[in-house]
């Protein structure tokens, strides 16, 4: 399941977290996106947060909903991006999505907050919302200096990228591109962006944790 004190510190801190997303723009995700997500396929952002994505999304083609699991960040981003639909729910489950429902999922910065034994799931999980040939963009970053539970409560998890390569890889997809690039705000934070296709196998759906 989904770690509660990270929830809980997006609930406490929500508008704080929504400020601070919204005044980033990544523009390496954005550019991942227009090179390879589907123009004008059904799109959803897990782990949608503030909504600035989201909103982004439908502003240039992708038509797409959000999934949150912080109550207080989806009322932050419907006060931000009235037009927008985010649905409460989380990895590793994705309890509420149907499979095959989507041709592009949108992962930012969400998989470092979720426990190691929940990232196998959370792949089957991501794969089974996806048709084949769907594309898959994920983002996630290093801990922080002092360690993988933040001083404010919020897990990281160290995730080693061939590892997590090879979790994709086992669950249907194939890799498209992979790059590490430098947090330029918090120069001792590194993010690994990673885009995946689903390919016509049938997946793992063993959720059992392999580390």
């Amino acid at each position: 399941m989904a770690d509660l004190e990270t929830i809980r510190c997006y609930n406490q801190l929500a508008r704080q977290h929504a400020a601070f997303q919204r005044s980033q723009q990544p523009t390496a995700i954005y550019r991942l996106i227009e090179t390879f997500f589907h123009p004008s396929a059904p799109t959803i952002d897990v782990g949608s947060g503030s909504g600035r994505d989201v909103a982004w999304l439908n502003q240039h083609g992708y038509p797409a909903i959000g999934l949150e699991p912080s109550a207080m960040m989806i009322a932050e981003a419907h006060k931000a991006y009235p037009e927008i639909e985010v649905r409460l729910d989380s990895l590793p489950e994705l309890s509420s999505i149907e499979d095959a429902s989507f041709d592009n999922v949108l992962c930012v910065a969400v998989l470092m907050h979720l426990p190691p034994s929940d990232l196998r799931c959370a792949v089957v999980h991501l794969a089974r919302i996806l048709r084949p040939g769907g594309r898959l963009i994920v983002s996630y970053r290093t801990p922080p200096p002092e360690g993988e539970r933040a001083i404010d409560g919020r897990l990281f998890t160290a995730i080693s990228p061939a590892a997590f390569t090879s979790l994709l890889a086992a669950n249907g997809f194939q890799l498209l591109f992979l790059e590490e690039i430098p947090d330029h705000s918090r120069p001792l934070i590194r993010w690994w962006n990673v885009v995946a296709e689903k390919i016509l196998l049938s997946g793992n759906a063993d959720c059992r944790p392999v580390y």
